[in-house]
């Protein structure tokens, strides 16, 4: 059953699933488009070096690769809405589980950040890391060779970091809705936040890292 699917067929596979077209996987690879189309259509097969060098852009180890199920990574970026909330709090707390698909150490590295309006900053984590924006809204760009290269993150939603990797921070201005609505408390956060100011808000956010 998995010798039915070829090289082709597990590339295809693999490119859909990071949802990226065969000119983008190509641009990425610094390969040609042909080159590509070819492999998927097993019209071609490519040496171990060039085979690399496409799997870099994911990236995935040549053995998982050829492993019956090519492992699928978590998303990259996690919203607010899919969080699970945590019952029994407490009256004036509400704490979210975000990020059940790695559990990693017990006793995560936290660090708090901030971005003023109108300003951009540049973070690379020594870390696989969560970064859960607590007030505001944040722009990130992610490096070339990830599969995501931009989001905007609302309050309440997260996005992983992977260790070694350079992100760029962009402010950006919340929506109306958001800012009223979606803003979390100072008591999930320790922070002096104040509704319903008229002035743009600076961008918070927590930094969870893995623990080594």
């Amino acid at each position: 059953m998995a010798a039915s699917r070829t090289l082709g067929k597990r590339l295809r596979e693999l490119r859909t699933r990071h949802g990226l077209s065969q000119r983008e996987l190509a641009k990425r690879a610094q390969v040609t488009n042909s080159t590509i189309s070819q492999v998927e259509q097993d019209a071609v097969s490519p040496s171990v070096s060039s085979l690399n060098k496409i799997l870099e852009v994911f990236p995935i180890s040549l053995s998982d690769f050829f492993s019956d199920e090519i492992p699928v990574e978590p998303p990259r970026i996690l919203r607010d809405s899919e969080h699970e909330a945590i019952a029994g709090c407490g009256p004036g707390l509400t704490l979210r589980r975000i990020d059940q698909s790695r559990q990693t150490s017990p006793q995560p590295q936290i660090e708090l950040g901030s971005l003023a309006p109108e300003c951009s900053a540049y973070l690379q984590a020594a870390h696989d890391s969560l970064v859960l924006v607590t007030h505001g809204a944040l722009c990130i760009e992610f490096p070339a060779t990830a599969a995501c290269q931009e989001a905007l993150l609302e309050c309440g939603d997260a996005a992983r970091l992977h260790a070694g990797e350079r992100y760029q921070l962009h402010w950006r201005k919340p929506e109306a809705s958001q800012a009223a609505s979606h803003e979390l408390s100072s008591s999930e956060v320790n922070h002096h936040g104040t509704s319903g100011a008229a002035e743009a808000p600076d961008c918070q956010w927590l930094c969870i890292a893995q623990s080594r």
